[in-house]
C-alpha cells in the first residue's frame, strides 16, 4: 500500500461527497425563509465526486450522449454554503471545475502588483467572458470590483498568468498575462436551465477562441443524483487548431471552461502541457535501471563491504524477527530452520549503469527474508519478508486482535525496528498508515532525510518493507524510478502519486 492520504483521497473525497449530497440534497435544505422561500439545490464540490460514466456512451463519439432528464427549472439560483464550498475548489490559482485532482505546479508565485491598465484590461476581457459564453450580462457578478493578481511560474516552464476573481469569490477566471488568452473560467452563482445544449455551447467557446470545433469528443462523465437525474456532466471538444476544451455543466447550464494545449493536456485535465506528468507519449523516466552483476571482493570505493551489509542485515532481523536462538525456543525449531548466517550464493553485489542510482546488495535468506540494501546509504530499498515477528513480550504483535490494530504496539515495534537498523539518529517520525481487510495493517517509519518506509504486516506478522526516496514520492524503490521528464519541455519532476 502507498501513503493512506495520497493513495486514497480520491476516494476520501467521493465518500465525503455522498454523504454531504445525502444530507443536503435529500434532507430538503431551504435557502430563504418567509413568503419568499423558494427550492433549491446545494451543489459542493464534494458532491462533484460521486462521478459514474454512463456505459453506454463511447469516448469520441459525437452525437451519441445520453439526453438528460429535464431538472426542476428553479428560480432561484445556484448557489452552495460559502457560495459552492469554494474553500475545495478555488484554494489553488487555477480552480477545479470538475471533481478530478488535476497536477498543479507548486512552483507558482504571486508577483508584482499588476498596475491599473492592465488590471482593467483584464477585467473587460473576463466581463467578456462571462457574457459571451456564460451568458451573464453582469447580472450575477460585480466585474469592476473582481481582484487581478498576477502569478509567476518560478521554475519557468509556464508563461505568467492573471487570476480575476469575483467579490466573494463569485467566480474565478484565469488569463494569460501575454495576450489575456482565456485559460479557465469558473462561475460559482448563475441560474439553472432546463436543457443540455453542450454541442452548441462548445461552438461558441471555439469561435470565441478563433478556431471551429474538429471531430474528436468525449463525454467524461459526471455525477447524478440517487433517482439517476444528471447533476453534473463533463465534455470536452476537439479544436482545428490542435487545442481542446472542456465544459462543465451543473443541472444542464454550463459554470466551467477549461482550454487544454493538446490532447494530452485535455486527458490529464490541465492548461499547460509543462503540467503533464503522466501521459507515456510525454512523459518518460529520466534514467532506466540499468544494473550488472560486480565482485563483492572488489567493491567501488564508498560502497559498504559485505561484512558491513551483513552486519546491518542481521541487526534488521536481530530487531524484526527476535535473536535467531529465542525464535527457536519459542517456536521448536532446528538451527537449521533459523539460521541468520549468510552463505557465499545468498549475498550478490550489483553495479548501477544507470548513473543516477546506487550500487546495491542483493540478500536471499530462504525462509526469512529477500531484501536489496543500497551500497553507499545503507537504506533497505526493498524487501520481502517471510511473516518475521518478534517473540519479545514488549515487541510481539501477532496476538493482538484486529481491531486493536495500528495502536502503540505497533509504533513502538515498527520504532524499534528502524532505530537498531539504521540508528536512533536517523528516525523521525513513525505512524499509523492503514488497517484493513480484517487482517492488515501499515505503518509508516520517517526519516530525518525525508525518506520514508512502509512497514507491510499481515496479523502481526511483517510481510515487506518499502523504501520512498522522498516524503510525497509515490512510487517505492530507489528515487530515479520516481524521477521523470516532460519531454515537451524538458522539465525533471519526482513523480508523486
Amino acid at each position: 500500500m502507498k501513503l493512506f492520504w495520497i493513495k486514497n483521497k480520491v476516494l476520501i473525497t467521493t465518500l465525503l461527497a455522498v454523504l454531504a449530497l445525502g444530507f443536503l440534497f435529500w434532507g430538503g435544505l431551504r435557502l430563504f425563509e418567509g413568503e419568499q422561500m423558494q427550492d433549491a439545490f446545494i451543489r459542493t464540490s464534494a458532491a462533484e465526486a460521486e462521478a459514474t460514466t454512463n456505459p453506454t456512451e463511447a469516448p469520441g463519439t459525437i452525437g451519441l450522449t445520453e439526453a438528460s432528464p429535464a431538472p426542476t427549472v428553479m428560480p432561484a439560483e445556484l448557489v452552495s454554503e460559502d457560495i459552492l464550498h469554494l474553500e475545495w475548489r478555488y484554494k489553488d490559482i487555477f480552480p477545479r471545475i470538475t471533481n478530478t485532482f488535476s497536477y498543479q505546479a507548486k512552483t507558482w508565485k504571486e508577483g508584482d502588483k499588476v498596475d491599473d491598465a492592465l488590471a482593467e484590461a483584464a477585467r473587460k476581457k473576463v466581463k467578456d467572458v462571462y457574457y459571451l459564453l456564460f451568458n451573464d450580462g453582469g447580472d450575477y457578478h460585480d466585474f469592476a470590483d473582481a481582484a487581478v493578481t498576477r502569478y509567476v511560474d518560478e521554475a519557468g516552464y509556464r508563461e505568467n498568468v492573471l487570476r480575476v476573481t469575483g467579490t466573494n469569490n463569485s467566480f474565478v477566471c484565469v488569463l494569460t498575462e501575454k495576450d489575456l488568452n482565456l485559460l479557465i473560467a469558473d462561475n460559482a452563482k448563475f441560474p439553472a436551465t432546463a436543457t443540455l445544449h453542450e454541442k452548441e455551447d462548445a461552438k461558441e467557446v471555439a469561435e470565441y477562441l478563433g478556431t471551429t470545433l474538429g471531430k474528436g469528443m468525449e463525454n467524461m462523465g459526471g455525477s447524478r443524483d440517487r433517482a439517476g437525474n444528471w447533476i453534473e456532466q463533463f465534455f470536452a471538444f476537439e479544436l482545428s487548431d490542435g487545442r481542446w476544451i472542456t465544459l462543465c455543466y451543473t443541472m444542464n447550464t454550463l459554470h466551467g471552461i477549461l482550454v487544454h494545449q493538446d490532447t494530452y493536456s485535455m486527458q490529464e485535465g490541465v492548461c499547460f502541457q509543462a503540467d503533464i506528468r503522466h501521459s507515456p507519449e510525454v512523459v518518460h523516466l529520466v534514467a532506466e535501471p540499468n544494473f550488472v552483476q560486480g565482485s563483492p571482493n572488489e567493491v567501488a570505493e564508498g560502497d559498504m563491504t559485505v561484512a558491513q551489509v551483513t552486519g546491518l542485515y542481521r541487526a534488521f532481523l536481530s530487531a524484526a524477527n527476535g535473536r535467531a536462538a529465542e525464535r527457536r525456543d519459542a517456536e521448536g525449531k532446528a538451527v537449521e530452520e533459523l539460521d541468520y548466517n549468510l552463505k557465499d550464493w545468498e549475498i550478490t553485489y550489483f553495479l548501477d549503469k544507470s548513473g543516477y542510482r546506487e550500487n546495491f546488495y542483493h540478500i536471499h535468506k530462504d525462509g526469512l527474508v529477500d531484501m536489496e540494501i543500497a551500497a553507499k546509504s545503507g537504506y533497505i530499498v526493498r524487501a520481502t519478508c517471510n511473516e518475521l515477528y518478534n517473540p519479545d513480550d514488549d515487541l510481539k504483535l501477532i496476538n493482538i486482535p484486529y481491531d486493536e490494530m495500528g495502536g502503540v504496539e505497533y509504533i513502538h515495534y515498527v520504532k524499534y525496528v528502524a532505530e537498531q537498523t539504521f540508528g536512533k539518529e536517523n528516525v523521525r517520525t513513525v505512524d499509523v498508515n492503514a488497517v484493513y481487510d480484517g487482517h492488515g495493517c501499515t505503518i509508516d517509519a520517517y526519516m530525518m532525510d525525508g525518506r520514508w518506509y512502509e512497514f507491510g504486516f499481515t496479523d502481526g506478522r511483517l510481510m515487506y518493507i518499502e523504501h520512498y526516496a522522498t516524503e510525497r514520492s509515490g512510487i517505492m524503490g530507489w528515487g530515479a524510478d520516481s524521477l521523470y521528464v516532460n519531454t515537451i519541455t524538458g522539465e525533471e519532476f519526482y513523480q508523486e502519486y
